[in-house]
């Protein structure tokens, strides 16, 4: 009988076991549930060859058989398991060159001075990619270092700017 869900992780890496369709599948493959699993390729359900072990063998244990529409292979021999190997070696490869790759451009980005994102640290604006000194803020900034030094501690100075009535030692509009 064909079972009336999908299990579909869309957007969720394949290189993770920590996606709720699949845990789903897993839970109803245990509940005898399914005995075939058909994926478009292999790495639409991992792209890492120690967690496709696991999967292999949660098939294997409850007799289920795994199928690929676009990759040829038979796994109950033992070419058909070395092929794929070979196939979930090349996927886990895919995805850590991928990975290297978008941290080397995220590092080489950092080094041209340009701002990769997140929210600006307090005192600046992001312009065309790069932060710059938002005079406004950074005077308070600097008069929060300054302040600092006359007392010399955090907690004194947090008491400070809890109690000042209604004075507030920094500009409009730089809210922190």
């Amino acid at each position: 009988m064909l079972v009336r869900d999908q299990y579909d992780d869309g957007g969720i890496s394949g290189g993770t076991l920590e996606r709720p369709g699949l845990k789903r599948l897993l839970e109803d493959i245990e509940d005898g549930l399914v005995d075939v699993v058909v994926v478009y390729k292999i790495d639409r359900l991992s792209r890492s060859l120690a967690d496709f072990a696991k999967l292999v063998e949660v098939f294997d244990r409850n007799g289920v058989t795994f199928v690929s529409v676009t990759q040829s292979f038979n796994t109950t021999t033992s070419m058909g398991r070395l092929t794929l190997n070979i196939l979930l070696s090349f996927a886990q490869f895919e995805r850590e060159v991928t990975a290297e790759r978008i941290r080397d451009k995220v590092a080489a980005s950092r080094k041209k001075g340009m701002w990769m994102g997140g929210v600006p640290p307090y005192g600046y604006r992001v312009e065309n990619r790069k932060l710059v000194v938002d005079e406004e803020c950074a005077a308070h900034v600097r008069w929060i270092f300054a302040r600092f030094l006359e007392i010399g501690s955090c907690t004194e100075l947090a008491r400070e700017r809890e109690c000042a009535s209604g004075a507030s030692h920094r500009p409009l509009g730089c809210e922190l």
